[in-house]
């Protein structure tokens, strides 16, 4: 007949009858009803449970054989766990286990049934039980003597078998096997088994033992456990340490690393044979031979002199820049007709993105050869570069030497990643140590501090990519050819999107085409409305996003096929965080547009300008502006007082009102002279009362005599205008000649003005029509206080 009993899981215990078995509970939720239960004396049930590892199990996790016990004591901890002492009484079935309504776990139970045993059988295997648990615990002096008394006492053969089951150290599944087996004998002579093996395990580890206190004298104690280690060897088969030097020197031999060298490793690896391996300086050496015998000294990889495969590459793994792919072939062309040539390093520089480490990527694959990326930003330590000196703790060889162990050649292409962020501090500048790296006059016998021997770069393809170059350091630039990489237009970006993301993303979600499909319209939706970046990672981590929705409700079955149209992306992966049309915030007189080059990318750049009457002519910078942009503002406000007459500027404007100007997103630094024109072109339409005409963008520095200069990062301010929606920009007269890098598709969307003076500038963006602006307001007096307080204004918001 069965009873309902408390369930109490186990983790990674078995409780046996007569054992006594110290518990730590922290079941979450019913912990506490169920301390209630055994506090009222209810008799639990202990079940270990299928899922080891787990602190909460269901109830079809729990085992079917379990056992009663008698809870000898419980403590309730203040973290919300408690601690018992329970002793085993009885084996029982679990039927019908499951959470009573208080949420702790019950279960209905029955005796287990054991089976009649020969008792002729049982004697024989209890007496070789006693026997053999006499002789293991008698003999390991591990065993606690309470322990060994315990068993001596214990005259049942069912209670000696769980007692031995305990002691006897066995895994957790051979354990609940034998609180499962109903038959007595089988359990005695599965642990005489168990038994035989342990007392065969304990006189392997005496023998062991006895063999190396025989061979030690009183003054090599200290080499004690040196010698258990080498006599288990020996009793394992296993090599010993002669013969594993031996297979090192062969390594080092066949390396075919330059005869100085080798000897040099020789005359260590001699030393390290009268060394004990145990030694301190005898695993620096090991590491830096084994570091000796990896390395690439003779092994070259064949390049593949083929431009038309190259080109294939290139335009298979690359959509666009043209420019790039043809200095790309230019550049692999000289180096086939004369691969000894010192070749220029180039330096693919770009906003993120764009595609400048995959196409390091198609270089080495365009030439048959491995490559490796050495990741250079925020690196400050000069031993990055050149390693650290053997003596020190923890050395290792720099990213260099590692980077062509990994590459397993002498003639890899190394990317040397994000080079614009470099950095230098007291341990070392490492830009220094590029130099000797990427120079052809030394870097034949490049010198590292861990490896302390000349190793040959003189055939690696060294690349190089960056954000900005103007935070290369001069030295290095030197060294380097800058290669551009600008953003992608909208039609680049399109197309990029269906050959290259859609089919990659897909494929990494586990899609196919029958399932999802996205339309030309959702991606260019993607790319006007959610991102606003130069290259196309946000854009892929957009599609990335669609197919997450797209996985679900195919796994969830809720539509076999889905198809993103432009009018379905808000539902599946939100509003649109970006605007088009730039032109509604240039409503007001005193707001202009302007063109910024960030290390993202092109940007445009809202110039907001407001005045307060009652002022004296002063000016209020905010937008956490630099110091060369706020004296560009300066330098416009002083070109309008001097030029009042010109641009119809009533002279009181200057000394009657106050100006503040503000440039949005304050939250990130600014900087830079090209914002020169748009600061006089905000200041001019606040002063005139003329409004900047809708749609059109600037850049270009201003100087106080009214000239325009050139700028730079042309290509990604046009870019950064296609995108914000802008159709007119205007651009000093000095970079008409960068319209060449621009595509002819761009050029012909866009209206360009090019412009050498600034009165050019202002006839160009202002409109015709005057909105009335406020004359400064008459001072009020407040009734019974005497002070003067200026009368409200109606002058307009900027922004």
């Amino acid at each position: 007949m069965s009873e309902t009993f408390p369930v109490i899981p186990l983790n990674d215990q078995v409780l046996f009858p007569g054992a006594v078995l110290p518990l730590r509970l922290s079941r979450p939720g019913g912990l506490t009803p169920l301390v209630a239960q055994l506090e009222d004396g209810k008799t639990p049930v202990f079940v270990l449970s299928k899922r080891v590892g787990t602190e909460d199990p269901y109830p079809d996790d729990l085992r079917e054989i379990g056992c009663t016990g008698r809870v000898l004591r419980i403590v309730s901890l203040p973290d919300g766990t408690a601690r018992l002492l329970v002793e085993g009484l009885n084996r029982v079935r679990i039927k019908n286990a499951q959470d009573s309504e208080d949420g702790a776990m019950v279960a209905r139970v029955s005796p287990l049934e054991l089976s009649e045993d020969d008792p002729t059988l049982v004697g024989a295997l209890e007496q070789l039980l006693r026997e053999t648990l006499t002789r293991l615990l008698g003999e390991n002096l591990d065993q606690p003597e309470q322990m060994v008394e315990a068993g001596r006492g214990i005259k049942d053969a069912a209670r000696l078998a769980d007692y031995a089951a305990g002691v006897l150290g066995l895994p957790l599944e051979r354990r609940y096997e034998l609180l499962a087996e109903p038959s007595l004998a089988i359990r005695l002579e599965a642990l005489n088994t168990e038994g035989a093996k342990s007392l065969q395990l304990m006189e392997i580890s005496n023998r062991i033992k006895n063999v190396v206190q025989e061979t030690m004298d009183q003054n090599q104690k200290e080499y004690f456990l040196r010698e258990q280690i080498k006599v288990i060897r020996q009793e394992l088969g296993e090599e010993g340490g002669p013969d594993d030097l031996d297979r090192l020197r062969l390594r080092l031999e066949a390396a075919g690393m330059p005869p100085e060298v080798l000897k040099e490793a020789t005359q260590e690896l001699d030393r390290m044979r009268r060394m004990h391996s145990d030694a301190a300086e005898y695993s620096v050496s090991r590491t830096w031979l084994d570091l000796l015998a990896a390395l690439p000294w003779s092994t070259l990889t064949e390049d593949k002199h083929d431009l038309r495969h190259a080109r294939g590459v290139l335009d298979e793994d690359h959509h666009g820049l043209e420019k790039v792919k043809e200095r790309i072939l230019e550049y692999l062309a000289v180096r086939q007709l004369n691969p000894t040539a010192r070749g220029v390093i180039l330096c693919f520089a770009g906003p993120p993105g764009v595609g400048k480490t995959s196409l390091v990527k198609s270089i080495a694959q365009a030439l048959g050869r491995s490559w490796q990326k050495v990741s250079l930003g925020g690196v400050k330590d000069e031993s990055e570069i050149r390693g650290h000196r053997r003596t020190y703790i923890g050395s290792m060889p720099g990213r260099i030497i590692q980077a062509i162990k990994r590459a397993g050649s002498r003639n890899p292409v190394l990317l040397l990643d994000e080079l614009d962020k470099l950095g230098s501090d007291y341990r070392g500048d490492p830009a220094s140590a590029l130099l000797e790296v990427l120079d052809p006059a030394q870097n034949h016998a490049f010198m590292d501090h861990y490896l302390d021997a000349p190793f040959d770069l003189s055939q690696v393809m060294f690349i190089a990519t960056a954000n900005v170059e103007d935070n290369i350091p001069h030295a290095l630039l030197d060294r380097l050819e800058i290669v551009p990489l600008p953003g992608y237009i909208e039609e680049e970006k399109t197309e990029i999107a269906r050959h290259h993301l859609l089919p990659r993303v897909r494929a990494e979600h586990g899609l196919t085409e029958s399932q999802l499909t996205v339309t030309s319209e959702a991606i260019q939706q993607l790319i006007r409305r959610y991102t606003r970046e130069a290259g196309v990672r946000q854009l892929e981590r957009e599609l990335a996003k669609l197919h997450r929705k797209a996985a679900r409700r195919v796994v969830e079955g809720d539509s076999a096929h889905i198809e993103v149209t432009e009018d379905r992306l808000a539902e599946l992966i939100g509003p649109p965080p970006f605007h088009v049309e730039p032109a509604e915030h240039a409503t007001t007189p005193g707001v202009a547009i302007g063109l910024a080059w960030t290390a993202v990318g092109g940007e445009i750049l809202f110039i907001e300008a407001v005045r307060f009457p009652q002022g004296k002519g002063q000016l209020r910078l905010t937008g956490s502006l630099g110091d060369v942009m706020k004296e560009s503002v300066e330098a416009a406000m002083s070109l309008l007082r001097s030029r009042a007459d010109r641009f119809g500027i009533p002279a009181e404007v200057f000394t009657s009102f106050d100006y503040h100007v503000h440039v949005p997103s304050g939250g990130i630094p600014k900087d830079g002279p090209s914002a020169g024109v748009t600061m006089l072109t905000a200041l001019a339409s606040l002063m005139t009362g003329r409004k900047v005409r809708s749609e059109l963008g600037m850049t270009g520095e201003l100087t106080l005599r009214g000239k325009v200069l050139p700028v730079g990062g042309v290509k990604e301010k046009v870019l950064a205008a296609r995108r914000a929606g802008i159709k007119v920009v205007v651009l000093p007269k000095h970079n008409e000649h960068d319209l060449a890098d621009i595509p002819a598709l761009l050029r012909d969307d866009l209206t360009f003005h090019f412009v050498t003076e600034a009165d050019e500038v202002l006839a160009l963006a202002l409109e015709a029509a005057v909105v009335p602006l406020p004359e400064p307001a008459p001072a009020t007096t407040v009734e019974g206080a005497g002070v003067e307080v200026p009368a409200p204004t109606t002058e307009p918001a900027a922004g």
